[in-house]
């Protein structure tokens, strides 16, 4: 799964960032569709701006989190996969069992937020190794003076 290109913290964070971006722009989209098909118009605390405020920020953490586990870890890319999964799950289910389960306004809320988590999951666990281990997706030393 590793490539050779080394791995440094720069290119965990912007790995991280590209992540966020792309997460905030699917979890819009899926936003403004949930919406219209449940018309869910209360909980103005999930706005475009508070998305893509969060999941780039987050995913900044998150790839920090990726340069430990490849750095402290033999398999860390396979590991640090594995965790983000399975804490996507737990978190999966604790928001869809926590709370009043009769009223319906929260029940669509669940919706949406458990919508969202699984977003950010899929794509922090897989986006981010992929950027982080992508050969040619950032410049190097070289590419910058020129190879000569």
């Amino acid at each position: 799964m590793r490539t050779l290109v080394p791995i440094n913290f720069d290119r965990c964070i912007m790995g991280g960032l590209f992540t966020g971006i792309i997460a905030a722009v699917v979890a819009i989209v899926f936003n403004v569709i949930y919406r219209g098909q449940t018309n869910l118009i209360a909980f103005a605390v999930v706005m475009p701006i508070s998305i893509f405020t969060a999941f780039p920020f987050f995913n900044l953490g998150i790839g920090a989190l990726y340069f430990l586990f490849v750095h402290n870890h033999k398999k860390g890319a396979r590991t640090f996969i594995i965790v983000f999964l399975l804490a996507t799950v737990i978190s999966i289910v604790l928001t869809r069992y926590t709370g009043d389960r009769t009223d319906h306004l929260v029940y669509e809320f669940k919706g949406l937020v458990v919508g969202l988590e699984i977003i950010e999951g899929v794509l922090g666990a897989f986006l981010i190794p992929f950027f982080v281990d992508h050969p040619t997706l950032y410049l190097t030393d070289k590419d910058i003076r020129g190879e000569q």
